[in-house]
């Protein structure tokens, strides 16, 4: 059984990884439709003395991409700007690339003028992932960037949904906000409930406890969801709620999964605290960090798990203490690795007596450099 660990793919809706902010009706200027084009407005506002005060440019879902000053001259530069953006952003929505996706021979080109859109990186990583034909593939999170992009997942990877063989857990991005602004936990509820609409489409709805379990063949399979939304601002920390560690104690009791050849758990949030020199950032690692991930750690150990899968530092290592699972980092396999620098993902075999992990890393063309690799670190 070959399996894939794919990890914080932050697709959205064109590709790209900003601040999003939805319209506010509310925010006490009267904003009028200047121009329309493909159902994207820009937008503009005049002050009491009806003058030009401000632009922006909103997509069809309501969504402000940018906004800027209204010149008082000039205003079809300003106007042309922001249209410029509207049609750059279409050509790598969701719909586009779905609809109607590159050429093979305009992929690579497509990347070099946006290497950062995360869209187009993603068909870039599923030619590989086609080519390597897994059996599995587990994805541990922030597979949109704010909510969006789902939609690119459910096409694109659909032969591994229908047979039941994607399996994923939820990542920061996909379910809370982490900026203190006005409507933070409304936008959080959209996208948890967002989550859920792609959770059930792939067959990997939560329990009550907020987790699932699976049996694929002589797999055992247990989703964690660890974005418990942090009380501090800026803070992208998760949590392993108290359910879910009872719930993983009782499992470690059970018979069938005790049974099972190999037991692996999926979760966004790394278990382990980042080192400092591997990390590079440490100032924020109280920020990132899982808040209860050594209670977690010794309660998968505890429970006879031998893998813990995870992503959220965009980080790639391998680590195996004694007497607990071996815990398999995965790095962003869309932008790449933070201290590795490329992108790549993991590759197991799971037929083996001994499974390790093997790296998978991407060249330009979707292909292997040099085939796979086994780190030892």
């Amino acid at each position: 059984m070959i399996v894939l660990h794919l990890s914080d793919l932050h697709l959205s809706r064109y590709g790209e990884t900003v601040l999003w902010t939805r319209r506010d009706p509310d925010d006490g200027r009267d904003w009028t439709p200047i121009h329309t084009w493909q159902r994207w407005q820009v937008e503009g506002a005049r002050d009491k003395k009806g003058r030009p005060q401000d632009l922006r440019l909103v997509d069809p879902d309501g969504v402000v991409h940018k906004d800027r000053s209204w010149p008082s001259r000039k205003d079809d530069d300003a106007i042309s700007d922001l249209l410029a953006t509207a049609m750059k952003r279409h050509e790598t929505s969701a719909e586009k690339l779905i609809a109607s996706p590159p050429p093979e021979e305009d992929l690579e080109p497509l990347i070099r003028l946006d290497p950062s859109n995360t869209n187009l990186l993603f068909l870039r990583l599923v030619k590989r992932v086609e080519a390597i034909s897994p059996d599995v593939i587990f994805i541990t999170g922030d597979i949109t960037d704010n909510g969006f992009g789902y939609a690119l997942v459910r096409h694109y990877l659909a032969p591994w949904i229908e047979r039941g063989r994607l399996l994923a857990v939820p990542g920061n991005h996909d379910t809370y906000d982490m900026i203190p602004r006005m409507g933070r936990r409304r936008r959080s509820e959209i996208k948890e409930t967002s989550y859920l609409q792609f959770a059930r489409a792939i067959n990997m709805t939560p329990n009550k406890a907020g987790l699932y379990n699976r049996l694929l063949a002589d797999l055992a399979v247990v989703g964690i969801n660890s974005c418990m939304m942090p009380r501090v601002p800026l803070s992208a920390s998760g949590e392993v709620s108290a359910e879910q560690l009872k719930w993983i104690h009782d499992l470690g009791k059970d018979d069938a999964f005790r049974s099972a050849r190999m037991r692996v758990a999926l979760v966004h949030h790394h278990i382990l605290p980042m080192p400092l020199k591997l990390g590079g950032r440490s100032p924020i690692e109280v920020g990132m960090r899982l808040r209860n991930g050594a209670e977690t750690l010794d309660a998968l150990g505890e429970a006879g798990f031998d893998f813990i899968f995870h992503g959220h530092r965009h980080c790639g290592y391998v680590v195996k203490l004694p007497g607990k699972p071996m815990v398999v980092s995965s790095p962003s396999s869309t932008l790449g690795c933070e201290t590795y620098g490329k992108p790549y993902f993991w590759q197991l075999d799971f037929s083996r007596q001994q499974p390790f992990p093997e790296l998978v890393e991407l060249d330009p063309h979707g292909l292997t450099s040099g085939g796979v690799h086994r780190p030892y670190f």
